[in-house]
């Protein structure tokens, strides 16, 4: 642990007095132009510390960073008949980052987690470093192997499979991705990704590390592989997943990422005045020590939205279902309905054959997405072994970020 924070500091001491070296009297113009008055604006350039892109040395240094906080109240009824109901705060995410640009066209960009709320769990909230959220060094070209840019990155990496998981936890039009997307997305791999773009066709190849850490790990574990595209079709963006796990089940798949592969089609666009985002999610769990959690997974998210008033009250909606061939192929988020089980709630360890959710929410924004209210309620029922288990969840949110 305490390798990590030296490893912490000395980042943003290197940073911070590159960028003073480069030229401070800049980045006292960057600050000075920003509108104290208006807060919005000051959120909006609060992190620019400093920017010269004819500076051959240092281009551009800012920090960023993210607070989350939520509510939720839980209402439902078990797999034995039997009702249950909790209530809990959370600090969802609390970040912090540095970004540079320098020698044109290198970037390096990391962030890490500041809390430990495990309070949900009946435990303590902590604040301090935790652990790296993305670590990466990006080198980019242009012009090159007949792509218009191609940027090569090392590190820490975030993989997203899904058509939410391609839309930033800043921006996500509800309080929690859906549950099949939480079983596809969210792991930190260590590996390489090559980026390219083609006109209006961008692609990423990435092969990556299992290997289990809280920075960038070593390539001593099993690997995996990710490809993405993403290109206009049909009136809208199509977005194309595919995430390989080429030691699943092994003891060298330190991470776990819990299937063997999973692919993933998403669209977003505009019906009439509606914005609709629609995903298709296939997958295999692979191997598993018990049979009823292999075999195949399926499902899909419907999201429209659609401003009630233009640029600040936004309602959205979502269904999503997943299914799987085995009796417990797939399993509810881990937010919240879950966390009863804790309390002695019987779910049958969340997971089950069949998950139905649908969501209603609206969202307030005070600064566009940098700062917006939440608020939305989610039914959703699970065909466990054990029998049928559903729950209602009313969410509360406050999002900001610079």
């Amino acid at each position: 642990m305490m390798k990590k924070q030296v490893i912490v500091l000395s980042l943003v001491n290197s940073i911070l007095l590159a960028s003073v070296q480069a030229g401070p009297s800049q980045m006292v113009k960057e600050k000075s132009d920003s509108n104290a008055g208006d807060f919005c604006k000051t959120l909006e350039e609060f992190g620019n510390i400093y920017k010269d892109k004819d500076n051959p040395y240092i281009q551009e240094v800012s920090v960023f960073g993210r607070i989350h906080a939520q509510y939720a109240y839980v209402d439902g009824s078990d797999v034995d008949g039997n009702d249950f109901n909790y209530d809990f705060e959370e600090i969802r995410r609390f970040r912090a980052g540095l970004k540079i640009k320098f020698l044109n066209d290198f970037q390096i960009k990391g962030s890490v987690n500041l809390e430990d709320d495990r309070k949900p769990q009946g435990q303590s909230r902590k604040f301090g470093y935790e652990d790296f959220d993305k670590f990466t060094l990006s080198y980019k070209m242009s012009d090159v192997l007949g792509l218009d840019k191609l940027s090569i990155t090392y590190g820490r990496h975030i993989i997203r499979v899904g058509q939410e998981a391609h839309t930033s936890s800043r921006e996500i039009k509800t309080v929690e991705r859906a549950a099949i997307t939480g079983k596809v997305y969210g792991g930190r791999y260590t590996g390489v990704s090559l980026t390219g773009t083609r006109g209006e066709v961008e692609g990423t190849l990435g092969f990556y590390s299992l290997d289990d850490s809280d920075f960038i790990g070593n390539w001593d574990a099993g690997n995996a592989i990710y490809m993405s595209t993403e290109f206009e079709a049909f009136g809208g963006d199509l977005i194309l997943d595919l995430f390989y796990n080429l030691d699943q089940g092994s003891t060298d798949d330190e991470i776990g990422v819990g299937y063997e592969w999973a692919a993933s089609a998403g669209w977003s666009g505009e019906i009439y005045d509606w914005d609709l985002a629609v995903n298709f999610i296939v997958g295999d769990n692979g191997a598993d020590s018990k049979g009823e959690r292999e075999g195949a997974f399926y499902g899909f998210i419907v999201m429209p939205s659609k401003d009630i008033i233009k640029d600040k009250l936004e309602f959205v909606t979502r269904y999503q279902f997943q299914g799987s061939t085995e009796n417990q192929g797939i399993r509810l988020g881990s937010r919240y309905i879950r966390r009863s089980e804790q309390g002695g709630t019987d779910l049958d360890g969340g997971r089950g054959k069949a998950h139905h959710s649908l969501y209603t929410g609206l969202n307030y924004f005070l600064c566009d997405q940098q700062c917006k209210l939440m608020a939305g309620v989610e039914y959703e029922t699970l065909d466990a072994v054990e029998g049928d288990a559903d729950a209602t969840t009313l969410w509360m949110a406050f999002r900001t970020y610079f």
